[in-house]
């Protein structure tokens, strides 16, 4: 604020890039898992002087907030990924919510970020809640593939939200759980998942005949 005299003067066009190193720098601090990283240590991280960042930013906690929706954007992708090429929804769920898990175990820290740092005010409309709140897309690949399963008769699910809710509870428990008790005799998490889809997503235990 007034006195970033020691930092470069950005290139035309690279202001962007600044934002997305400074969070990329925020993200990687949060996964090292020392406790909340000052604005400081995050300038250090970035390699630039503290006040560059309130170009950018004008807290630490707008910088966490941007890990977070960063965070959301990278496990979309993730899910993406772990659906890529798949047809049959009862496996593009199986792989959607063992995705889900996977990346929360691969990124414990930035993972736990996204559900203990603060929400923006509620929309005017909370029905709408679903459809706008953080991590929306990510959800909603939890309510498209059970979606997806019963129009295809391979689940008897008579609310989707509900059962997405559920299933996504399930398997936030089960992470938790894991990542706090990581010496408890787990069985392989691909049961544990695959016991919540079928509880909570109401999957049939056959595939209607005809199907592929």
């Amino acid at each position: 604020m007034g006195n970033d005299a020691r930092r470069p003067q950005n290139k035309r066009g690279s202001g962007g890039q600044l934002r997305e190193d400074i969070v990329r720098a925020a993200a990687r601090l949060v996964e090292q898992g020392d406790g909340t990283p000052t604005l400081r240590a995050v300038a250090r991280e970035a390699g630039i002087t503290a006040p560059a960042i309130y170009a950018h930013f004008d807290n630490l906690d707008e910088v966490l907030q941007a890990v977070v929706l960063s965070t959301f954007q990278a496990l979309t992708a993730h899910l993406r990924g772990s659906v890529a090429g798949l047809t049959d929804p009862v496996e593009r769920l199986r792989a959607a919510c063992r995705g889900y898990v996977r990346f929360a175990v691969d990124r414990p820290q930035q993972y736990g970020l996204l559900f203990t740092s603060p929400l923006p005010e509620p929309p005017p409309d909370p029905g709408k809640l679903l459809e706008t709140m953080e991590g929306a897309e990510a959800f909603a690949f939890l309510l498209d593939a059970i979606r997806e399963c019963a129009i295809a008769g391979r689940s008897h699910s008579d609310d989707l939200p509900r059962d997405a809710i559920a299933l996504w509870v399930g398997l936030h428990g089960y992470i938790s759980l894991h990542l706090s008790r990581p010496h408890f005799p787990w069985p392989p998490a691909h049961g544990i998942v695959d016991t919540l889809i079928d509880a909570h997503a109401h999957l049939n235990n056959h595939r209607p005949s005809g199907a592929g």
